[in-house]
């Protein structure tokens, strides 16, 4: 007895060494921006749910310069709800060059992208953006996740795993995520009680010793499509919006050879941080665009070291898929951070937010406490009550969007090094 103790003594201690070794007690700090000051002209911005913001959006052409023709429209996405929808506003003159701007791929991350969208035709109106060019925006691409609380569809697929232009995008296996299946989809209710939960940065521990911090984030976020049940599931067919954006890019970009492509996201980075994030860039005239519009920012390349890592079926990638042949096209993800997933701690916390959530959703919980919990640990994972937060990441973009523009305005008089478009694949180096 007393050797069993021992044994069960020295296993225990080496689960909590292991912890505190490969889990340093650094990252989310949700007090990190508390010597910050708000603005309330900012507060303005922000939704309080998507009923509110979709018609925040309807009447942004209200605030737009006369110089532009005006078009909206909408797109009603098949499900058990009657109302749910993409809306959409184009704004058209006589510009050479396009800018769109895309919020809610994710659900739950619609409401800051939608404020980011209204905080744009406000500085368009007071006139303190440069350069002459047409607005394409597009809100709430996944309206049910922001309706209902959740970043997946009704189907339970992230679009951003979905979206390409051939079907064997559905064919990709994800061996990583099989191999933590037994971490990443427990099949019993949520009791935040358990020990599974309590001790879950030690469980992840014991998963490190046999595997990399980074092997185990790859498999965790890069998609998969093989668990229906599991969350970031690129699904097995296209979801409704893949069709309807194809066509609806096809038929605003036609007038324009320059394009600058925005896909508004929070959730991964820094707190209170916005983060550029340029995917994988299908040619390399495409990466030294990005560089020059984006050169006075940090580009957050994908590769092990940055913590971020290639994604298939996402938004840039497919626009970028449909447009790039003929058109100068310039993609980037603005990531507006929360959990200070870059870091070991914040991006644990992180993973099991996203783990809980997705439990809840299929298994239920068994307490209402604990539904509320893991309901709201997860909204402030993808849209922090925080104004101090909501306060930072419009007065970056205040500046941000500027910025960009000018270069993007610059762009077209920049010399191309081979005259034509360069089609030549990227080497990303992996």
């Amino acid at each position: 007895m007393k050797r069993f103790a021992l044994v069960l003594g020295v296993l225990l201690a080496a689960v909590w060494l292991a912890d505190r070794a490969l889990l340093p007690q650094q990252g989310y700090q949700p007090e990190a921006l508390q010597e910050l000051e708000v603005d309330p002209e900012n507060l303005r911005y922000f939704p309080g749910n998507y009923v509110q913001s979709r018609e925040q959006f309807r009447q942004l052409h209200t605030l737009v310069p006369q110089r532009y023709q005006v078009q909206q429209g909408l797109f009603r996405v098949p499900s058990s709800d009657d109302d749910l929808t993409v809306d959409w506003l184009h704004l058209s003159s006589d510009a050479p060059r396009l800018v769109v701007l895309v919020s809610g791929v994710h659900g739950m991350e619609a409401p800051t992208g939608a404020a980011m969208q209204f905080l744009f035709v406000d500085l368009l109106r007071a006139g303190q953006l440069p350069g002459d060019f047409d607005v394409l925006m597009l809100h709430a691409l996944n309206p049910f996740g922001f309706k209902y609380g959740r970043r997946a569809t009704e189907n339970n697929v992230d679009l951003n795993r979905n979206l390409d232009t051939t079907t064997t995008l559905f064919a990709n296996e994800n061996q990583g995520y099989t191999q933590l299946r037994d971490l990443l989809l427990p099949q019993n209710p949520v009791d935040l009680s358990q020990w599974e939960n309590r001790f879950f940065a030690e469980r992840l521990s014991l998963k490190l010793v046999r595997n990399s911090r980074d092997a185990i984030q790859e498999a965790a976020l890069s998609g998969q499509y093989q668990y229906p049940q599991g969350f970031y599931y690129g699904g097995d067919s296209f979801e409704p919006q893949q069709a309807f954006l194809q066509q609806l890019l096809a038929d605003k970009t036609a007038p324009y050879q320059s394009i600058l492509f925005v896909d508004l996201h929070t959730g991964f980075g820094s707190r209170g941080e916005t983060h550029f994030y340029p995917g994988n860039p299908a040619t390399e005239q495409i990466k030294r665009d990005m560089a020059w519009v984006f050169q006075d920012y940090d580009m957050v390349w994908p590769s092990e070291a940055s913590g971020f890592f290639p994604i298939r079926g996402d938004l840039i990638g497919f626009a970028g898929k449909l447009l790039a042949g003929e058109k100068r096209f310039v993609p980037i993800i603005l990531e507006f951070g929360t959990m200070d997933s870059l870091a070991t701690k914040g991006g644990v916390e992180s993973l099991h937010r996203t783990l809980l959530e997705n439990q809840g959703h299929f298994h239920g919980f068994q307490s209402a406490e604990d539904r509320a919990e893991v309901q709201r640990r997860y909204q402030e994972m993808f849209y922090p009550t925080s104004d101090r937060w909501r306060s930072k990441i419009a007065e970056d973009m205040r500046g941000i969007y500027p910025q960009i523009l000018e270069r993007f305005q610059q762009l077209d008089r920049a010399k191309r090094e081979t005259g034509q478009f360069n089609t030549a694949p990227v080497d990303t180096g992996r």
